[in-house]
């Protein structure tokens, strides 16, 4: 990783004599959701907090190698290749999660509270059982905060009061919160923490001060393996539409005839879902995969087609890798206009989607000046973000923690 992410040495619980915290962390089953959190439970760790992190199964041994205890629960949420590409359905599953997740969690934690509860903006048992137990909360935003607009923007609709989900949500807010509206309850937070530079944020001047922007934050994945280049001569390509909406054969073979020629080496991660024997013949340039080690593909690449979720776009702006942004859905659309917006890449609608221009859009972006400046211009200003450091600081605030400055090197006799 590069260096300007490394973490840097603070005071933790254990040299102060402060009391270790304990937290509860309540997140989706998703990679976007739980990768951007795992850098930070890792600090957390290290200055001492015990912290319990409520997942599935398929996360249990990143949390675990993060320092943080599993807690085990059913979800609500499909598979993959089932993975509903509207928000509002996706919201609906969360709350089902939540139903499902809070009566456990009641039963395990009640005698003895956390000290705290950490929850992603749409994990929606996090507000609850903050509130039940009168501890603070510190909201975890992997995407955007909520900005003015966002309900039309994400949503299709000016007022969200109006939508055919917001009964569901009005209920469950008005079960754990009578009288509070159902919006303010489940989506606002005295605390926030933003997983990305401010300048990225969609109308950042329309978000408030309880929003810390403390850019990515991007733990290495040995369990991923490593990947290397075939050779130095061929500019390398990854092309991933992330982990859920990959059950696209017609847009993975459109990849393989745009860069079937050879000039290229085609790293394609192409999910669990697909049926391989739907794609064509493979051409001995390009790779196919069912996931890769992205992180390790990043350091050697030179162009990136990408679904535009904001994991993998930040991951492309830490390593500097211009992007064509093909999303699948209306909050990755808001993160492929960022893009095109800030000169990070190029976004592609998926109705322009062919091979010629795949192959043009990529060719237009690699080595492309003006976007490789504003790349680093972007990766400096995350290099100042904070990033883990930066998050638990205002976790620890948010439970009553003076926080003390960086330790300073032993003096020199």
């Amino acid at each position: 990783m590069p260096d300007d992410h490394q973490p840097q040495h603070r005071y933790t619980a254990h040299d102060t004599g402060r009391r270790p915290l304990r937290m509860l962390v309540v997140n989706l089953p998703q990679h976007g959701h739980v990768n951007p959190t795992l850098g930070v439970v890792r600090e957390l760790t290290e200055r001492g907090h015990r912290v319990s992190y409520v997942t599935t199964d398929t996360f249990a041994p990143q949390v675990t190698a993060a320092g943080a205890a599993p807690v085990l629960l059913r979800s609500a949420h499909c598979r993959a290749d089932d993975a509903p590409e509207s928000l509002a359905d996706g919201a609906m599953l969360a709350l089902q999660d939540a139903r499902l997740a809070l009566a456990g969690l009641t039963a395990a934690f009640d005698s003895e509270p956390p000290d705290a509860v950490l929850h992603d903006l749409q994990a929606f048992a996090g507000p609850v059982l903050a509130r039940r137990w009168e501890k603070p909360a510190v909201q975890l935003n992997p995407s955007h905060a909520l900005y003015q607009g966002w309900q039309e923007e994400l949503h299709g609709t000016s007022d969200l009061t109006r939508h055919a989900l917001f009964p569901a949500f009005e209920a469950f807010a008005a079960e754990h919160a009578p009288g509070v509206p159902a919006l303010d309850f489940l989506l606002r937070a005295a605390h926030s923490v933003v997983f990305l530079p401010r300048s990225f944020q969609r109308r950042s001047e329309t978000v408030g001060d309880e929003h810390a922007f403390v850019g990515p934050v991007i733990d290495e994945r040995p369990h991923q393996g490593d990947w290397r280049p075939r050779d130095g001569s061929s500019p390398v390509l990854l092309v991933s539409l992330g982990s859920l909406y990959t059950n696209r054969p017609a847009f993975f073979a459109e990849c393989m005839e745009a860069f079937a020629d050879g000039a290229w080496q085609v790293v394609m991660a192409v999910g669990a879902g697909l049926d391989l024997d739907a794609l064509p013949a493979i051409p001995p340039n390009i790779e196919v995969h069912r996931s890769v080690p992205q992180l390790r593909i990043l350091e050697h690449a030179q162009a990136f087609i990408t679904h535009a979720g904001m994991g993998s776009t930040m991951e492309a702006i830490v390593y500097g890798v211009p992007m064509v942004a093909i999303p699948q859905m209306a909050e990755q659309r808001v993160n492929a206009d960022q893009i095109e917006r800030l000169g990070l890449g190029r976004h592609l609608a998926q109705d322009r989607v062919s091979g010629p221009a795949l192959r043009q859009a990529v060719e237009n972006v690699a080595g492309n000046p003006a976007i490789a400046a504003n790349l680093a211009a972007m990766r400096q200003e995350i290099g100042q973000c904070g990033g883990a450091r930066a998050a638990a600081d205002l976790i620890e605030t948010a439970c009553g923690y003076t926080i003390l400055p960086m330790a300073l090197p032993p003096a020199i006799a």
